[in-house]
């Protein structure tokens, strides 16, 4: 604990590394390669009591549920197990009991790998294992700024360089109402695809 930083308590995690970790906790959902930051705290607490939240903020955010869900297991208790059937939602986790003496695949080795991916770029390429500021609302607005960069970092990658040129060369009036049609265009394919990862 730090007398500059009084918000950052010790979080344990039982890892093999490292047993007690400081920092915030972090909820971030990904929706066809666009991250959301869900949830952030500074407290210790159980993820799992906070995928029903999740689940409506997505329905909040596109305006229905998605199909299925990717968690990791820390999410599949029983009663979001129940929770998410009642809403006729999907979820891609490994069932509860002892299992089957015919393997069945329900999630395959690598489908979390996109989530994964996400927060080893936003630690080893932004810096979010590294956040230096000494103000919780810093810290916060830092961690909110590093998910934004990772969307538009995606996004770059769905512009044709042309679209650069036009933006150099146009007023800011033009490049507000260029970005917010490309934004529409881009969330547009968000609504053929309803599934989602979380971790």
């Amino acid at each position: 604990m730090s007398i500059h930083q009084p918000h950052v308590r010790p979080i344990v995690r039982g890892k093999t590394n490292a047993n007690v970790e400081f920092g915030a906790k972090v909820q971030v959902s990904l929706m066809n390669g666009y991250a959301f930051l869900d949830d952030l705290s500074w407290e210790a607490y159980n993820e799992g009591t906070r995928l029903m939240g999740v689940v409506e903020k997505y329905k909040r955010r596109f305006g229905y549920y998605p199909k299925e869900v990717l968690v990791d297991k820390i999410y599949c208790t029983r009663s979001n197990r129940a929770s998410l059937k009642e809403l006729d939602i999907g979820l891609r986790a490994k069932p509860l009991g002892r299992p089957k003496a015919v393997p069945t695949e329900h999630v395959s080795p690598g489908e979390r790998n996109p989530i994964e991916g996400k927060f080893g770029q936003a630690k080893t390429a932004y810096g979010m294992n590294r956040i230096r500021a000494r103000l919780q609302r810093t810290s916060e607005s830092w961690i909110a700024t590093i998910i934004l960069v990772l969307n538009l970092v995606k996004l770059t990658g769905k512009v044709p360089p042309c679209f650069f040129v036009k933006w150099l060369t146009c007023s800011a009036r033009n490049v507000f109402f260029s970005m917010v049609m490309f934004r529409d265009e881009c969330m547009a394919p968000l609504r053929l695809k309803p599934n989602f990862s979380l971790f």
